[in-house]
């Protein structure tokens, strides 16, 4: 089995997040956001460096790969979904 194959059968492609709609996102997206993931607590400042807030924030266990100039794949190695953004505007 190739690569790619591997990586087609342990993945579910969402296509490119810049054509989804907002309203209505995969429920494959939604699902990993409230899964996967791991929250802690950061100091965040907003605008004044004396005074931090405490915020709840999640990290997810990802892989970014370059596909271009502005165009990035995101692979979750939880859930095993992948997704392409094209940032350039």
């Amino acid at each position: 089995m190739t690569q790619k194959e591997l990586f087609k059968t342990n993945h579910t492609d969402l296509g490119i997040m810049n054509g989804w709609n907002w309203d209505n996102p995969p429920a494959e997206y939604t699902q990993h956001l409230a899964e996967c993931g791991t929250e802690r607590i950061a100091l965040i400042y907003h605008g004044d460096p004396k005074n931090p807030t405490e915020e709840i924030v999640r990290d997810y266990n990802e892989s970014y790969t370059n596909l271009g100039t502005c165009y990035n794949q995101i692979t979750c190695n939880d859930c095993g979904i992948t997704y392409r953004v094209d940032s350039s505007g």
